[in-house]
């Protein structure tokens, strides 16, 4: 015979059983530490404790490096050991693998994604007039379309995302997880696309002297065409000239409330820089920027987010906008135009 609870009762029984288990709960430093597969990243922790202490005093999410993980960061970073790493490095490190809230893998692998705010407020890092720079969280591929669920992987900068490999290590208010590479910390909009070997893009903000203004805008928005895409679509960007390079990278740039996958919705057009509407569709597994598939979505960026495209949307025809400082104040008005018009979107917990 079982005993029902009265439902009455069955929530704050529940809420306590709750409470209980993260009060019992070891501290994060102490869950690193209990980890084999963890003890390099346990060697950054505790040669400086406060770092860790001070991004986790209100509880969060971790998302710890296993020891493979660390060894490649150290090594491409040209760092000789772990003992070599300075505490700004920990700092800037730790930053961007502490989450605010309390996340677990549920609510990391929903259907759709989940876009999450770390701790990381660098400027360098994080030029989003005061906010944080987020990961992007998906069992089902980068832009969180695909129909089938598979491994949870956490999308950062631009390179191969991070898998989790242990899920759910209850901490003293948070949860741990762990990941096989060390997050890709944001670049600016230039350096991502160079990294992402998106050459004839880069070669177009060059030739439309853009650079700058990618790399420094706030909340930034980049549909970002492979050489492939240019190809097919037959466009030279060496013979094009500047003002119609200048049309066509604004009518793949969006400025104002960042357009992770997360914010955009099926069938909803979205304003330009240009001044023309592209409309987002999600359909069929992917998702699309007019008719054009998204082949790479929400790699971060240090200002913004870059969604790389399988093809180059025809640009309409328009009067030319030729100069930087007229596509710098174009960036201006329309994001404080926008930021007026949509509240920000909410990221995942809140």
């Amino acid at each position: 015979m079982f005993f029902k609870i009265p439902r009455a009762l069955a929530i704050p029984i529940l809420t306590v059983l709750i409470l209980t288990l993260f009060t019992n709960a070891a501290t994060v430093q102490e869950v690193i530490a209990e980890r084999p597969e963890l003890s390099r990243f346990n060697a950054i922790t505790t040669r400086f404790p406060a770092v860790l202490r001070d991004l986790t005093v209100a509880g969060g999410t971790l998302l710890a490096p296993n020891n493979d993980a660390v060894s490649s960061f150290i090594a491409s970073a040209g760092i000789p050991d772990v003992a070599s790493i300075t505490e700004a490095s920990a700092r800037e490190l730790l930053s961007y693998h502490v989450l605010p809230l309390a996340l677990r893998s549920t609510d990391l692998s929903r259907s759709g994604g989940a876009l999450a705010d770390t701790s990381l407020l660098d400027d360098r890092l994080a030029n989003l007039q005061g906010s944080p720079n987020v990961v992007f969280a998906s069992a089902f591929g980068s832009t969180g379309q695909e129909v089938a669920p598979s491994g949870l992987k956490i999308y950062s900068g631009v390179g191969t995302p991070s898998n989790v490999t242990t899920q759910d290590v209850v901490f003293d208010d948070g949860y741990l997880h762990v990941i096989d590479r060390v997050l890709n910390f944001p670049r600016p909009c230039t350096e991502t696309a160079e990294a992402a070997s998106l050459s004839r893009l880069l070669r177009a903000l060059e030739r439309a002297n853009l650079t700058e203004a990618v790399d420094t805008t706030p909340k930034f928005t980049c549909f970002a065409p492979t050489d492939a895409a240019f190809q097919r679509a037959g466009i030279d960007v060496e013979t094009l000239s500047p003002q119609t390079l200048a049309n066509a990278l604004m009518y793949h740039s969006i400025v104002g409330d960042v357009g992770y996958s997360t914010a955009f919705e099926d069938g909803r057009e979205y304003q330009t820089l240009l001044g023309v509407n592209v409309t987002v569709h999600k359909r069929a597994g992917q998702l699309f920027i007019n008719d054009v598939a998204v082949l790479q979505g929400n790699v971060i960026m240090s200002n913004g987010v870059a969604h790389v495209l399988d093809g180059a949307d025809p640009c309409p025809a328009i009067g030319p906008v030729t100069s930087h400082n007229t596509y710098i104040q174009r960036n201006i008005e329309y994001s404080a135009h926008y930021n007026n018009q949509h509240p920000s979107s909410s990221n995942v917990g809140q």
